[in-house]
């Protein structure tokens, strides 16, 4: 089973590009989201977010 992306509404006409949870347009664009998530330039995450849930 494959990855796949669901639109509602008019086509965007952009291309996607994907990696690990990032969609963006250019592979390029993944990587510096990746490096700043890595570096932590997205803040941090709230201890409660972190918690596993059953």
């Amino acid at each position: 089973m494959g990855a796949g992306l669901t639109f509602s509404g008019p086509p965007i006409r952009q291309p996607v590009a994907m990696g690990g949870p990032m969609v963006m347009n250019t592979q390029a664009e993944i990587q510096q989201a990746l490096r700043d998530f890595q570096t932590g330039e997205f803040g941090t995450i709230p201890r409660q977010a972190r918690m596993r849930y059953r």
